[in-house]
């Protein structure tokens, strides 16, 4: 199956809708709702993982014994920015889709009147002994 095409109709969904709502989206020509398949999330995921760890690597190994007073943050913030720039890039280009699985409605009997949240306190009850 190509890359981010609907299941139920073969279209093509839009690279920033899959990504949008990767957990729930309805296919803009069938209304199919999908999501985002578990291959797909978890490959953008570890390819993201390990960019960030070599951008924090090379960072870190560039600052070295810096005595600056944030350059011993800056390897973190540059691999959770890497992070957040390259999980959504690896799924725009590889999200394959899937149907998704609906959860059944329950439909619940009304509660009664005499079962409800009361004070529990008997009416002629004082309190006192």
């Amino acid at each position: 199956m190509a890359v981010r095409v609907c299941p139920q109709c073969n279209n093509v969904v839009p690279a920033p809708l899959a990504v949008a709502y990767s957990d729930g989206l309805k296919c803009p020509h069938c209304k199919t709702v999908l999501e985002v398949g578990t291959a797909s999330r978890m490959s953008a995921i570890w390819i993201a993982l390990l960019a960030a760890w070599l951008v924090w690597y090379l960072t870190e190994t560039s600052v070295g014994t810096s005595t600056d007073t944030i350059a011993w943050v800056l390897p973190e913030l540059y691999a959770i920015l890497t992070f957040g720039i390259v999980s959504p890039l690896v799924l725009m280009l590889n999200a394959r889709l899937v149907i998704a699985l609906t959860v059944p409605t329950i439909d619940l009997p009304a509660a009664s009147g005499s079962g409800g949240h009361g004070s529990g306190h008997d009416a002629g009850h004082s309190g006192h002994h």
